[in-house]
């Protein structure tokens, strides 16, 4: 309204032939006029800004997503035989973040995870472990909401460059694993661990790290988490929560990023576990089988070269190593042995522009060798995962917006296991030698539409 008025005014002022003074004076009334006007937008928009701020603060911000999916799944045994199977399944998500201030902020993300006409898996001697603590939410099975994340973060020090968290913390979803999805990294590297963990972590960012940080984008985080809690639950008679006949199961250990400039860095994971388990055997009982070591260093590049051209800068790859190693406790078997054995696995891949608008394709090359174990139970792909093969792993995948809010995508994943017992457990059914019953190689192509907000 008042830019109108003052056009009118301007065209006004031409035809009544002002002047010298009379414009020198309707000049200046413009000036004052533009100076209240700027004023008056600037103060709107720092009342917004305030209002946004406050709301930030005093309110949780929701986030929810539906994904609909359909996995057409093969496998092939080494015996000749063949299963096929379509699965329709629904993932229901909804996250919310909570900051009070810059120091403290909160995430709470609750999930449903469910395939069309199922509501429970009915199978006795799975069900306990699809409804596990560390694979429920990555496990399509029933209607029921989980917490998939529960977690705080408060940030202290003199720039707020140290931090600590605790509780259901992120540790699925991680690079390079994400890209797939079409998501952010929610956890550092998914190589290596890719299953869900309660526990704590503290970070020190590359502004703690003194010239290292400040040359190399240096910084360093420690992670502990619990996979199992040993205890006979609270009806045991008059003794709730005493010691169970199992140890305690935990994890630790520590990520360091040597080197970050924000388009090439390398990560470097390394974690130890104490008093793993394994199925339960036939006594109805579990064993304490012994103790675990990983490492997993990857190099990535979030854009290729400088400025050779769009496609180039568009590009992220990367080349991710891991090795891992068993320690069985004496006259135990961990992965069907009772000497420690030692395993690799390397996976490459790249994840680049499409042919339209923000649309996205990727490839990923996987190899692991025959002892090697990660800290996952398939949970990236219905028919296993491609981080934990035992053999090669291919994979390819589409995604395309088809507006703001909602996406498609199409993967194939295919797996061609040289031994067995990829995604076993750590006892003797990890053992690698090939039966006639073993999987010989295993497909999972994937259709999805999913919506954001």
């Amino acid at each position: 309204m008042k830019k109108l008025l003052i056009s009118t005014v301007a065209v006004a002022s031409l035809f009544a032939a002002p002047t010298v003074s009379d414009l020198q004076k309707q000049i200046t009334d413009l000036q004052t006029q533009l100076k209240e006007l700027k004023a008056s937008q600037d103060s709107t928009a720092a009342d917004l800004q305030n209002v946004k701020r406050a709301h930030y603060e005093d309110h949780i911000n929701f986030h929810y997503g539906i994904r609909s999916s359909l996995d057409i799944i093969h496998y092939k045994l080494n015996n000749g035989k063949a299963y096929t199977n379509n699965i329709l399944s629904n993932r229901v998500d909804l996250t919310g973040l909570a900051k009070v201030n810059d120091n403290l902020k909160a995430t709470l993300k609750i999930e449903a995870n469910n395939i069309f006409g199922m509501n429970g898996n009915n199978n006795p001697q799975t069900l306990g472990y699809d409804n596990s603590g560390w694979t429920a939410n990555e496990t399509p099975d029933d209607t029921t909401l989980r917490v998939k994340e529960a977690f705080f973060n408060y940030f202290f020090g003199e720039n707020g460059e140290y931090m600590f968290s605790a509780g259901r913390r992120p540790s699925v979803g991680g690079y390079p694993a994400n890209l797939r999805e079409g998501d952010p990294a929610t956890s550092p590297v998914a190589h290596l661990v890719n299953m869900e963990f309660d526990g704590f972590s503290f970070w020190m960012r590359p502004d703690a790290m003194g010239s290292l940080g400040e040359d190399y984008g240096t910084n360093l985080k420690f992670c502990f988490g619990r996979g199992y809690s040993s205890n006979a639950g609270k009806f045991n008679g008059s003794e709730a929560y005493i010691k169970g006949s199992l140890p305690t199961s935990d994890m630790g250990g520590f990520l360091l990023v040597p080197y970050n400039d924000d388009q090439y860095s390398v990560w470097w994971e390394n974690i130890w576990a104490w008093n793993l388990s394994g199925l339960v055997d036939q006594n109805n009982t579990m064993k304490e089988l012994g103790g675990y070591f990983g490492s997993n260093i990857i190099f990535k590049a979030d854009g290729i070269g400088d400025g050779i051209n769009d496609f180039m800068d568009d590009t992220k790859a990367f080349v991710s190593l891991a090795y891992t190693k068993t320690n069985p406790k004496t006259g135990e078997q961990m992965l069907g042995s009772k000497d420690s054995k030692s395993g690799y696995s390397v996976w490459v891949g790249a994840d680049m522009d499409g042919i339209g608008d923000d649309d996205r394709w990727g490839v990923n090359v996987v190899h692991g060798s025959k002892y090697y174990r990660a800290m996952t139970y398939g949970e990236d792909t219905l028919v296993g995962s491609i981080a934990a093969v035992r053999g090669n792993a291919y994979d390819f995948y589409y995604i395309r917006p088809l507006m703001q809010h909602l996406t498609v995508s199409l993967r194939a994943t295919y797996l061609d296991y040289h031994y067995a017992g990829s995604d076993a457990f750590f006892g003797v059914d990890g053992t690698p030698t090939m039966t006639s019953t073993s999987v010989d190689n295993a497909t999972d192509i994937r259709a999805y539409i999913r919506y954001q907000f």
